[in-house]
């Protein structure tokens, strides 16, 4: 990894002239500071937060990075975090964006909690590589410091559809959620496998995007065609929703004509009629137990690498 040593061999200044130009001070040349920032940037430096503005080495921050802050289950998984942190007296920054990957490069956080796949892996390792504790929870890396938690997607839609197929079902269609998410891309192993193992093929696969607006944009374009599935998995309570709108606008039945099931249990899917269809994850229970794993990481106790939620499928009306 570079040093700041590196950065004023590479600009032709010292150290000290090196640090002022990358803390900002004023007291350096505007082409000096120019030449270091260059320098810099050429090299990939990031300066440490916790050196740079606190002098000390743990600052009891914990980072929860998100690529979103609408919905319910990012809401349900941040509350789970934030009431675990606060109650062990840690402090939760949370954040999105290129705002996030700078707290990462300058490590300004003991830990981080990363539910952002638009975050490269490349600056989680960046971030790992220097000691620092990290728990994912839309990917896989094997990394040093690099903790995951997974839902395990693929067998609990697997069953789903198992249990589906088992009922008659057989024209089995999927609405996906963004095609870089690693929950969707997993969530269509386990439909795929289940339909494999049934010597069925999908009827058909609608790309969507994790919303309700999404869903409902589907089922606006499936009520066009006279051909249809006699069931729909939705990667997500919330595709689901929006989909079983736009079917009853059309006065399609559910589940007579065309049934459907969702993912996560997320309240409102249980307040409409017919009652959604889902698999059942505690995202408040999910962020509290990352959180402590994240706690006993900073504490120096020895954790397992790898840990995920309890999920179970929930029949109800929709299906």
């Amino acid at each position: 990894m570079p040093t700041i040593k590196d950065v004023a061999k590479l600009a032709g200044v010292s150290i000290s002239t090196a640090s002022y130009a990358l803390n900002d001070q004023p007291n350096v040349h505007p082409e000096t500071k120019a030449r270091i920032l260059h320098a810099a940037k050429e090299l990939s430096y990031h300066p440490h937060g916790i050196a740079r503005n606190l002098k000390k080495r743990q600052t009891n921050n914990v980072g929860v990075f998100i690529y979103a802050f609408a919905g319910p289950v990012f809401s349900e998984t941040l509350e789970g975090i934030r009431q675990t942190l606060q109650e062990h007296d840690f402090n939760i920054i949370v954040s999105s964006g290129t705002s996030s990957m700078n707290l990462l490069l300058e490590r300004q956080v003991d830990g981080a909690i990363v539910f952002d796949n638009h975050i490269s892996d490349d600056v989680l390792k960046h971030y790992a590589a220097h000691g620092m504790p990290l728990i994912v929870l839309d990917r896989l890396i094997q990394e040093e410091n690099i903790y995951t938690s997974l839902i395990d997607n693929e067998s609990l839609v697997y069953h789903l559809m198992s249990d589906m197929i088992k009922k008659g079902y057989q024209r089995l269609a999927y609405l996906a959620g963004p095609e870089n998410a690693f929950n969707n891309r997993m969530r269509y192993v386990g439909f795929e496998k289940a339909l494999k193992e049934h010597r069925l093929t999908p009827f058909g696969y609608f790309q969507g995007d994790f919303t309700i607006q999404g869903g409902y944009h589907i089922g606006k374009e499936l009520i066009k065609r006279k051909n249809r599935p006699d069931f729909i998995f939705c990667a997500n309570d919330e595709s689901a929703i929006g989909l079983m709108q736009a079917l009853k606008e059309s006065n399609i039945r559910i589940p007579e004509d065309i049934a459907v099931a969702g993912f996560d249990h997320i309240a409102i899917g249980q307040l409409i009629t017919p009652k959604l269809t889902t698999i059942s994850i505690d995202h408040k229970a999910w962020g509290k137990m990352v959180a402590k794993v994240m706690i006993d990481i900073l504490k120096g106790e020895k954790v397992t690498r790898s840990f995920r939620p309890e999920g179970k499928v929930l029949v109800n009306e929709s299906c």
